[in-house]
């Protein structure tokens, strides 16, 4: 990997929808001041809005999945198809799987969450044998149809590990993706706090309605441990399943949280409101759950890390509306007390995510 030491060297770890902001910027205005270089485990970018629809048969991959190459060409970095290993934020330097120490005056992180799989093990011992991990995303997109080919030779019992709306989504959809032609049958197993708990009241409403219509089981319940056959619960009860998919338990990497980077009690980076790590100022991090509106703030703000200048504010998510994709060709749009829903809904849904998807990629 070469690198010219007389020009500032920017790395951005992640092909996060941020990312491709900052590259698209590049591609249309390229900086003589510095170096680029993207790290990420595969050439693709995979659209997770998208992805109940992919799971329900909405979208095939080449829908959800894009190319990366295209748009790095265009924008002059260098990639490096790697995962990070460790980082150093004070050496300024990231250890990758390849083996090369990547050195860098500006770092930009917009990751996958991931799930650690040994934390994971730990509290529900069986999860790395039996469960399907919904992270990473490439992983759990390759393996889906492996689960529907097996759906068509027989019923299945399935059941969605994960609290609130990505469980509850991926429920919806797999129940609308397996259900055909033995009769499968899912079961949410959404924790001990009331499904929903955190949203609009009309939309959990009408989430659970859409849960009943598909006739997904929900329970309020932890699982303990998993065999290949069944669920031990934490109440003491035993679920039959045959295919557990885990929805859960999503965040920072374990890279990230033992770098000595600041984190909070959840361990996520702390973060200023120009996305500056508040420990490490050239360690620039965007938040999970960004809006799709910070890309264009990190873009300028690490232009005016590297060359100088003023830092903008990263926008605020402010946003009351709540779209949630059911399955089956229905949607529910919800705005604070008021609420859609239907195939008119999806059919909006779908339009804009698909118009989102290819503004990242047009020049």
């Amino acid at each position: 990997m070469t690198v010219n030491p007389s020009r500032k060297h920017l790395v951005l770890l992640g092909a996060g929808r941020a990312h491709l902001q900052v590259l698209k910027g590049l591609a249309r205005q390229r900086t003589g001041d510095m170096n680029v270089t993207l790290v990420a485990p595969h050439p693709y970018y995979i659209e997770s809005a998208m992805l109940p629809g992919y799971v329900a048969g909405d979208y095939t991959l080449e829908d959800i999945r894009v190319p990366l190459d295209s748009l790095v060409e265009a924008s002059g970095a260098g990639f490096a198809p790697a995962h990070v290993h460790s980082l150093d934020p004070v050496g300024r330097r990231v250890q990758l799987s390849t083996g090369d120490a990547l050195p860098y005056d500006v770092l930009s992180i917009d990751v996958e969450p991931t799930v650690d799989r040994d934390e994971t093990e730990a509290l529900m011992p069986g999860a790395r044998r039996n469960a399907l991990f919904t992270r990473p995303l490439e992983n759990f997109v390759q393996l889906w149809p492996q689960l529907q080919a097996l759906a068509r030779e027989r019923a299945l019992q399935v059941a969605v590990i994960g609290s609130g709306l990505p469980g509850a989504e991926l429920a919806m959809a797999a129940a609308h993706a397996l259900s055909a032609p033995h009769g499968s049958r899912v079961t949410l197993l959404a924790g001990d706090a009331p499904l929903l708990h955190d949203q609009p009241a009309a939309l959990q409403r009408r989430v659970l309605a859409r849960l009943r219509a598909l006739n997904i089981t929900v329970l309020q319940d932890r699982c303990a441990s998993l065999d290949g056959h069944a669920l031990q619960l934490a109440s003491g009860a035993s679920l039959v399943c045959d295919a557990p998919i885990l929805a859960a338990g999503a965040g920072a990497p374990a890279w990230l949280r033992r770098s000595g980077v600041q984190v909070d009690e959840a361990g996520e980076p702390v973060v200023n409101e120009r996305m500056q790590s508040e420990s490490h100022r050239q360690v620039f991090v965007v938040p999970p759950g960004a809006p799709a509106e910070v890309g264009a703030a990190l873009d300028a703000n690490l232009r005016t890390a590297i060359g100088g200048g003023a830092f903008r504010k990263a926008p605020v998510d402010l946003s009351r509306l709540k779209v949630v994709s059911c399955g089956d060709g229905h949607a529910i749009a919800v705005w604070g007390p008021l609420g859609l829903e239907g195939r008119e809904v999806w059919n909006w849904k779908d339009r804009r995510d698909r118009r989102h998807l290819a503004a990242l990629f047009t020049p």
